[in-house]
């Protein structure tokens, strides 16, 4: 089903750095709609957030989405649950293509001037009996396993930290090199079955570091008391108990949908963007974790309001047709129809 609407904007990904693009655009009265497919790590994380300087000191992961979703939308934003499967054709006409999918049931084409991408990573987690969907009830749920050093680090002090590494020796080093400053104590599982293979590794490296390291491959998960009594149990017998699980974890950028309209990417996948998020498709920008940069919620939710402001001043409206600007900022960005 093809509707006959042509915004301004669509966003393809509702997460922080989408709801903020969509919060700035509506309420500068642009026709904005968002396209969510509902599976990013936010709408799941009943974790503590505090490297978000809004709404109190503490932030649950999901109720602050819904928050800034809740934003958006109250300002004009239209947000719709569905699963982006083709993006086409170049501004000021881009076909944005839906279909089914697990948690989505719409199956429609939507036209938009202008495309924000705000996918962000697909992080690869844990196997727990040769599945990584057996380690999601424990996944950035209740304190019980976190996954970023740069965010949840302080969340640790005072504990006991088994770092489960799902990559490499290098990123299982730094997730426990930078909890010294926090944990209690902090020991590294290297994953037999991880998606880097062990075997390629220089483990050497791991018997110089200053951490008990064992390996093995994950059999089953306990977690009774979240971030105080959890353990895994390994397919040897062996039980590594703990109060909290660390992932060092593979992340691969969301940049198909880009890529199907030429938009560039660097050998990992991150789309590449100038400083404002803007690519080097016309009209296209992008926002949040899909591009190479830190991946924390306050980081999205900039890198998502600069690109819609970009946006907006990239529309401008017909009587900036012939107008010259001081602000740099501003310079061969108005594009009227």
């Amino acid at each position: 089903m093809a509707s006959s609407k042509i915004y301004d904007t669509i966003i393809i990904g509702g997460g922080p750095a989408g709801a903020s693009a969509a919060l700035h655009l509506a309420y500068h009265k642009r026709s904005v709609l968002v396209l969510d497919r509902g599976t990013s790590p936010m709408h799941f994380h009943t974790n503590s957030i505090y490297n978000f300087a809004g709404a109190g000191t503490y932030n649950e992961g999901r109720s602050l989405l819904r928050q800034m979703q809740g934003v958006a939308q109250s300002a004009g934003a239209k947000f719709k649950a569905a699963n982006v499967v083709e993006v086409s054709g170049r501004y000021p006409k881009f076909k944005v293509t839906t279909d089914w999918s697990p948690r989505t049931r719409d199956k429609s084409e939507y036209t938009a001037r202008t495309l924000i991408f705000a996918t962000g990573t697909a992080r690869k987690h844990p196997l727990v009996d040769g599945e990584w969907k057996n380690w999601l009830p424990v996944a950035n749920v209740g304190n019980g396993a976190y996954y970023c050093p740069d965010c949840e680090a302080p969340l640790c002090k005072g504990k006991d930290v088994l770092v489960v590494n799902a990559g490499t020796v290098g990123s299982a080093l730094h997730v426990a090199n930078t909890l010294t400053r926090f944990a209690k104590k902090i020991r590294i599982l290297m994953t037999e079955d991880a998606y880097a293979p062990i075997e390629d590794q220089d483990l050497t490296k791991l018997d110089k570091s200053p951490f008990e390291w064992t390996k093995g491959t994950i059999k089953s998960i306990s977690f009774p008391r979240p971030s105080r009594v959890q353990s895994v149990i390994l397919t040897n017998g062996d039980e590594l108990r703990t109060n909290v699980f660390f992932v060092a974890f593979v992340a691969f950028p969301r940049s198909e949908l880009a890529q199907q309209i030429g938009v560039e990417v660097d050998p990992r996948g991150n789309i590449l963007t100038d400083k404002r998020g803007k690519t080097n498709k016309e009209g296209v920008w992008a926002a949040g974790d899909c591009r190479p940069i830190t991946q924390q919620v306050a980081m999205a939710t900039g890198t998502g309001n600069y690109a819609a402001l970009m946006i907006n001043q990239f529309l401008g409206n017909e009587y900036e047709k012939d107008q010259l600007f001081d602000h740099p900022d501003c310079r061969g960005l108005i594009h009227p129809d």
